[in-house]
C-alpha cells in the first residue's frame, strides 16, 4: 500500500517538474511587418551621367498581425477629364485655359503634382489637348507608368505674342495670376518640387524664360522645339543670356528639336554653351528626326511625360493633403 502511494507521489512531480520546464522552453513567434515602401530615388543629373541616391528600408518587428482580413478596396473607375475654363489676369484680363483632371481626382483627399504646358504663337490653349497629351497622360496613369498629375494648359494670347518678359508680360501672367489660381482652385502641389512647365514653339521659349528667371520656383522645365527668335529680348530675360548667368540650382532642363526644324540654330547653340560652361550646366539634349511641326510633338509626347514625370512618386501618400 505504502508503494502505491509512493510511485503515484512521484509520478505526480514528475510531471509537474518536467512539464513546467517544457512550456518556459517553448519558442515565442515574432513576425517582421512589411516595410513602407520608399519614394522613387531622385536623379541627380552631371554632365554626361546621372547619379542616383537610394533610400535604404529598415525592417521593425511587430506583434502578430489579427487574423480579421480587411476588405479590398474596390478600384475607382472613374476616368480622368479635361475642364476649360478662364482665369482672371491683372496682367492680360480674362484668360482661357484647359486643365486635365487625372482619373478619379480628389477621390483619395491628396494634391498632385502639376504640369503647364505652354502654347506656340498660332496655337490657343487646345493644342496640347488636340496633341494628345490627355489620352496619352490616362494611357500612362492607367498603365501605372506615370504617376496621377494635373496638366494645365493655358492660352498664350497677344501678351505672349507681343511681350518679351519681365514684369507685365506673358511671365506675370502664368506666375502672378495662373499658378496661384490654379493652385487655389485645385488639388494642386503647391510646392516648386510639385511644378513644372514646358511648351512648343514661342511657349519653349517662355517656358525657358520664366523657369531661368525663377528656377527655384519648378523641379523642370522643357523647351520643345523652343523658338529663341525674339529680337526684343534683352538679356535679363533672354534663356541664351539667363541659362547661363542665372544659378540654376537644382532645375532639371530638357531640350529637344527636330534635325529639320527651322528654328534649330539658337536651341542647339544654348546646348553647346550649357555643354562648354565651366562647369557645364546639366541638362538633357534630344535631336530628333522631324520639323517644326504638330506631328513632331504628337509623336514625342510620352518621352516628354516620362521625363517631367520622374521625379514624381507613384504612391500617392507621398503627396500633402488636399485641403479645398
Amino acid at each position: 500500500m505504502v508503494r502505491w502511494w509512493l510511485a503515484i507521489g512521484f509520478a505526480l512531480v514528475f510531471a509537474t517538474t518536467f512539464g513546467c520546464a517544457a512550456a518556459e522552453l517553448s519558442p515565442t513567434a515574432v513576425s517582421a511587418s512589411p516595410f513602407t515602401p520608399q519614394p522613387p530615388a531622385t536623379p541627380i543629373a552631371t554632365a554626361g551621367a546621372t547619379v542616383t541616391v537610394t533610400a535604404t528600408a529598415v525592417l521593425t518587428a511587430s506583434p502578430e498581425p489579427t487574423s480579421t482580413a480587411l476588405p479590398t478596396p474596390t478600384p475607382c473607375a472613374q476616368p480622368g477629364r479635361v475642364e476649360t475654363g478662364t482665369f482672371p489676369s491683372l496682367t492680360a484680363g480674362p484668360m482661357a485655359y484647359r486643365v486635365y483632371l487625372p482619373p478619379c481626382y480628389g477621390l483619395d483627399g491628396r494634391t498632385y503634382p502639376t504640369l503647364y504646358l505652354l502654347p506656340g504663337n498660332i496655337h490657343s490653349e487646345a493644342i496640347w489637348d488636340e496633341l494628345g497629351v490627355d489620352e496619352t497622360a490616362e494611357a500612362g496613369i492607367v498603365a501605372e507608368s506615370l504617376p496621377p498629375l494635373l496638366m494645365v494648359l493655358p492660352a498664350g494670347g497677344q501678351i505672349a505674342n507681343n511681350s518679351s518678359g519681365g514684369p507685365g508680360s506673358y511671365e506675370s501672367v502664368i506666375m502672378n495670376d495662373l499658378i496661384p489660381y490654379v493652385e487655389q482652385t485645385y488639388c494642386a502641389w503647391a510646392d516648386p518640387a510639385g511644378r513644372a512647365i514646358g511648351g512648343v514653339s514661342r511657349g519653349g521659349y517662355w517656358a525657358l524664360e520664366i523657369a531661368f528667371r525663377f528656377p527655384e520656383q519648378f523641379a523642370s522645365v522643357g523647351g520643345h522645339s523652343a523658338a529663341l527668335l525674339d529680337q526684343y529680348a534683352w538679356p535679363a530675360v533672354n534663356p541664351q543670356h539667363t541659362g547661363l548667368s542665372q544659378n540654376l540650382g537644382d532645375l532639371r532642363i530638357y531640350l529637344d528639336i527636330g534635325a529639320n526644324d527651322y528654328v534649330i540654330n539658337n536651341i542647339r547653340q544654348l546646348h553647346v554653351d550649357m555643354e562648354t560652361a565651366v562647369p557645364p550646366i546639366p541638362h538633357t539634349w534630344v535631336l530628333n528626326e522631324g520639323r517644326h511641326e504638330d506631328s513632331y510633338w504628337q509623336t514625342h509626347i510620352p518621352d516628354y511625360l516620362a521625363w517631367y514625370s520622374e521625379p514624381w512618386s507613384m504612391l500617392r501618400h507621398d503627396y500633402p493633403d488636399c485641403l479645398h
